[in-house]
């Protein structure tokens, strides 16, 4: 029987945790007993609502601001609802086919239709959304185009399998026979390579200019620091959202993700922690590494390349936010990320 009495304990404790999450995030109001029992369907004294609730704050997944006598969920809370309580269903047919209608008339150019994706996660979530490059040392090398613009400048475009193109001028002058010799051994030698192998590449395949080829030797040995500076990018959309959500008394979330847009490699530094998770990860709160994301939660997943994971997209929001919503938002985006790449092969 005390075995009995503790699942039903538990049983008990877990449909008012989930109550209180659920019309939290419908209100951003502390929750006391009387609007469970009156709005959520729980069926018990409001003295025993009470003894429970008291016990979920004493575990740490309830919290109340102040002298309010209602709850709000902790961190640890919305840890519990998002590993337990949300489990992932189907967007309604009509939010699955906007998801792919934003996307219907968007160019083939990768980077038009990434910053699309940021801006997509950014409207259907009314956060923040974000997506970073295919990772670029992972990324190989399909063509090398190399054109003179200006007497001591050399344009360099890079395009990789993934779609991306990638330009970097540099201070060179090269004749026309000596561009198309050039071009023609950096595409002998780097096509099909990683953009992380490039640079090592090129420098063990110097050696078949001559000594009289100066000139392009000088070049050669400038684009391959290209290959070894070259970094991510990704994608910001939507950080002026978090000034319209009611729960911050300041702007310091904002201010942090101002920041982020600002110095986007202290950003993509964070998002590439989750680059080898596959399905939805989800970081509440304090279980951001950076201090400065303390009072927000991020929600991301992966896209691929045909099997390989190439990048990370997500948003950035509230920790009082639908989780199962961005949840499936971004497992959708990622799916039909997914299928442009294939699709492009």
């Amino acid at each position: 029987m005390r075995h009995i009495a503790l699942e039903v304990l538990k049983e008990r404790k877990v449909k008012i945790l989930s109550a209180v999450i659920h019309h939290y995030i419908k209100t951003g109001k502390p929750v006391g007993s009387n609007v469970l029992i009156e709005e959520c369907d729980i069926s018990l004294s409001p003295a025993a609502v009470r003894n429970l609730m008291a016990e979920l704050e004493e575990e740490g997944y309830l919290t109340h601001p102040h002298t309010s006598a209602g709850r709000i969920p902790t961190d640890k809370g919305y840890r519990y609802y998002v590993d337990n309580l949300v489990k992932l269903q189907g967007f309604a047919v009509e939010e699955e086919e906007r998801i792919r209608k934003e996307y219907e008339q968007k160019h083939n150019e990768i980077e038009g239709l990434l910053s699309e994706t940021s801006r997509i996660l950014s409207g259907l979530s009314r956060y923040t959304g974000f997506v970073m490059t295919p990772k670029t040392q992972y990324d190989e090398i399909r063509n090398i185009e190399l054109m003179q613009i200006a007497k001591e400048e050399l344009l360099i475009v890079l395009l990789t399998e993934s779609g991306m193109i990638k330009h970097k001028r540099i201070e060179a002058f090269l004749t026309q026979g000596q561009l198309s010799r050039l071009k023609n051994f950096l595409n002998e030698k780097l096509r099909g390579v990683s953009v992380a192998q490039a640079n090592k590449r090129i420098v063990s395949e110097i050696r078949d200019f001559r000594q009289n080829e100066n000139e392009i030797l000088k070049t050669v040995k400038k684009i391959s620091d290209v290959f070894y500076n070259m970094r991510d990018d990704i994608y910001i959309d939507g950080t002026s959202n978090v000034v319209a959500i009611p729960d911050f008394n300041d702007f310091e979330p904002l201010k942090s993700l101002i920041r982020f847009n600002e110095d986007k490699e202290k950003f993509i530094e964070i998002i590439n922690k989750d680059f080898d998770d596959n399905g939805v990860n989800v970081k509440i709160g304090s279980e951001n590494t950076l201090a400065e994301l303390k009072d927000l939660s991020m929600v991301t997943t992966v896209y691929k390349n045909g099997e390989r994971v190439v990048g990370v997209l997500g948003i950035i929001g509230p920790k009082r936010m639908e989780y199962q919503k961005m949840m499936l938002l971004v497992s959708r985006v990622s799916e039909i990320l997914n299928k442009f790449f294939k699709d492009k092969e």
